[in-house]
């Protein structure tokens, strides 16, 4: 499963100071801010509107649980 780039250099501008985003499976260490950051750049860069049953932690963990919430509805990860 393959992350976009721009979503993956989203994400950790998003985390400065912490260090960039190795793996997958990292946490992402968000707090409630970035996160609707995140959100509004799903929606506006990437085109995945992300439904308000899905606004729950889980999905937001790290690269791999926000690309399995867009795959589960149908939307492409690349």
């Amino acid at each position: 499963m393959e992350i976009p780039d721009k979503l993956r250099e989203f994400i950790n501008e998003s985390r400065q100071p912490l260090p960039p985003i190795t793996d997958s499976n990292e946490p992402l260490q968000l707090d409630s801010l970035a996160i609707i950051k995140l959100v509004s750049f799903l929606e506006s860069e990437i085109g995945y509107t992300v439904q308000d049953e899905e606004l729950i932690l889980a999905n937001f963990e790290n690269l791999n649980a926000i690309a399995r919430m867009m795959e589960s509805r149908g939307a492409k990860v690349e």
